[in-house]
């Protein structure tokens, strides 16, 4: 009798502990529903995005994507024996990373992949003559530089391409991943040939594989200008529907977009990237003589 007074003592004081304990579970939480479970993401990523600006001042650094084979925009030149990337996009990252008080980092890759590491966190901005098409999966800052779109043909096809129509049944070379590809796209009777590198369809373009190349007109000239067997046509020229160029932040990365506002505000303020375009040709002439 004693002993089951005691077995029964000892479950009481078992129920109780169970009860009082912290760990004790109690009245079930409802599930989240996916609206807010997607709230809650959205919070914690937009938090990690918006301490950006932060986290580079404070690994004192700026890594910037680029593809450096668009001249004047980005390039590479011999200096001291050493590979430079310049160009007048250049000399913006170099400003951008000066007005953040950080040094500056240059990733040089294929412009199909700057996006892909820009979403990775390979690099904090991209800066390679890219227009801010809303299809592409970036922020993207205010535009700080226009510029038209042309083709870039052999002197020797002078009499034969002078206007649009003249590129029916044409071979043209374009970049991948550019708008000048989408430019391509769209002509009629055209036969395109997609490439990852410009100097790749230069190369290509001299070499009669292909009829012309379809790209940005100060790009056109700057080749022309070091090839003395190429040339810009005249007549055909197409607008930007993406109005120019800007530097491409992570998706939701507002903070970050909103202080490159700032610094190109004043770039533009001081009309610097008219001067930096100028210093940009002399090198890429100077480069190639």
């Amino acid at each position: 009798m004693k002993k089951i007074k005691f077995i029964a003592w000892v479950l009481l004081v078992l129920m109780a502990f169970t009860a009082c304990s912290p760990n004790a579970p109690t009245e079930q939480e409802e599930p989240k529903t996916e609206v807010e479970q997607k709230d809650e993401s959205e919070v914690s990523e937009k938090a990690d995005a918006d301490n950006t600006v932060e986290k580079i001042k404070s690994k004192g650094k700026l890594v910037v994507g680029t593809s450096a084979d668009y001249p004047p925009y980005e390039f590479t030149i011999l200096k001291d024996g050493k590979d430079e990337i310049v160009g007048f996009d250049m000399a913006l990252a170099r400003y951008i990373a000066d007005e953040m008080g950080v040094e500056l980092e240059i990733a040089d890759m294929a412009f199909e992949s700057l996006l892909i590491g820009l979403e990775t966190g390979k690099f904090d901005i991209v800066i390679a003559g890219m227009n801010p098409d809303p299809e592409r999966n970036a922020n993207f800052s205010k535009t700080y530089y226009n510029a038209t779109h042309g083709v870039l043909i052999n002197k020797e096809n002078e009499d034969n391409i002078k206007v649009l129509d003249d590129l029916k049944g044409k071979h043209l070379g374009v970049q991948i991943g550019t708008i000048q590809e989408g430019i391509g796209e769209e002509l009629e009777d055209v036969k395109l040939k997609s490439l990852p590198l410009i100097t790749n369809l230069i190369l290509e373009l001299k070499t009669n594989k292909i009829d012309g190349v379809i790209m940005e007109k100060p790009v056109a000239e700057s080749y022309a200008k070091v090839h003395e067997d190429l040339m810009v046509v005249d007549d055909i020229e197409w607008g930007s529907d993406t109005e120019g160029s800007a530097v491409a932040i992570k998706k939701g990365n507002d903070e970050l977009t909103a202080e490159i506002d700032k610094i190109i505000d004043k770039v533009l303020e001081q009309k610097l990237i008219d001067q930096w375009v100028i210093e940009a040709n002399e090198l890429n002439e100077g480069a190639n003589q």
